[in-house]
């Protein structure tokens, strides 16, 4: 089987501003990015301790823990890293032969939001400055849309 890479990646390995340049709209300037994950899903710390959970697969900026110990008792349940982190799909990425580098991610060609299945076959890798930057404008633009009109 193919080797897996890490789940979370410290963000201190990447250019941070460059990747969140197109989520200024939703993530504080304040918060400081602390990891990474494989599916591009960041970790941030905010000045009062709190660990805030940037998910690329949402769009949305959540708070998972009040500090650094709440958070790192949480991440040793596997469920919780799971549900938070999409964890569970690293292995069957691999078996694919979908095992992305340090400066990649695992993502969705068609993401979900816009009618993507959760399925294997929907998977790929994609560079990491690149997912970024699209998820970013995605999640923008489809928050940002008007709603609908009732009849």
């Amino acid at each position: 089987m193919t080797e897996l890479r890490p789940l979370m990646v410290e963000a201190a390995h990447y250019n941070c501003p460059a990747l969140l340049a197109d989520w200024s709209w939703l993530v504080p300037s304040t918060d400081t990015p602390l990891f990474i994950s494989a599916f591009g899903d960041w970790v941030f710390g905010s000045p009062n301790g709190s660990l805030w959970v940037l998910s690329v697969l949402e769009g949305t900026y959540t708070q998972v823990a009040r500090n650094a110990h709440e958070y790192n008792t949480l991440n040793k349940s596997q469920e919780w890293v799971d549900q938070t982190f999409s964890a569970d799909w690293l292995p069957i990425a691999a078996r694919q032969g979908l095992v992305p580098e340090e400066q990649q991610c695992l993502g969705w060609s068609v993401h979900p939001l816009l009618g993507g299945q959760f399925d294997p076959a929907n998977l790929q890798v994609f560079e990491m400055l690149v997912y970024q930057s699209l998820m970013g404008q995605l999640h923008r633009q489809l928050q940002q849309r008007p709603a609908p009109a009732t009849r």
